[in-house]
């Protein structure tokens, strides 16, 4: 399993595992495999977690370098119980991530964050996804397309009218 097929979906706890789209929703399973189920796009809202980041005071940061962090730190900064004081919450995430945006962040936003890295780090799911070599040599022909010189545009060509002569209707006389 890889980290982008992992889904998070409004009223439900936990986390969900993308089997298939469909145009009206998604087909999701739970995160061993079993129980695939359609949800609906009226219904739910989707929320991909490698679509998901942290307000920092500058900007954010995606959610699998703050997991990724989390598990950097657990032997000297094991994470705090998900129902531990807000203070110790917002303290434990200030270890992790120091410039966190403590008004935009809120406190049950680090419940789900710790309860997620808890069912992600069983699945050994929390890693940074390896490139391929195709798609590293893709990005590398990228680069050189980009730095090519532009070429410039050519010159506008005319292109003069043929006049054509449109058959005559007569009328025949019988």
């Amino acid at each position: 399993m890889e980290f982008r097929e992992i889904i998070a979906v409004t009223g439900l706890a936990g986390l969900k595992r993308l089997v298939t789209n469909r145009n009206d929703g998604l087909i999701l399973s739970e995160l061993d495999g079993s129980n695939k189920k359609f949800y609906s796009n009226r219904q739910h809202m989707f929320s991909p977690l490698e679509n998901i980041a942290i307000y920092t005071d500058e900007d954010t940061v995606a959610l699998l370098d703050v997991l990724i962090e989390m598990k950097n730190q657990k032997a000297s900064n094991a994470p705090v119980d998900p129902n531990s004081p807000n203070d110790s919450l917002r303290n434990y995430l200030g270890s992790i991530l120091p410039n966190f945006d403590r008004e935009r962040v809120n406190v049950s936003d680090i419940k789900k964050l710790i309860k997620w890295y808890n069912i992600l780090e069983d699945l050994d799911v929390i890693k940074k996804p390896a490139v391929a070599e195709g798609d590293e040599a893709k990005t590398t022909v990228k680069k050189e397309v980009a730095k090519a010189k532009p070429v410039a545009p050519a010159k506008d060509v005319v292109v003069q009218k043929q006049s054509v002569a449109k058959p005559r209707m007569t009328k025949n006389k019988v």
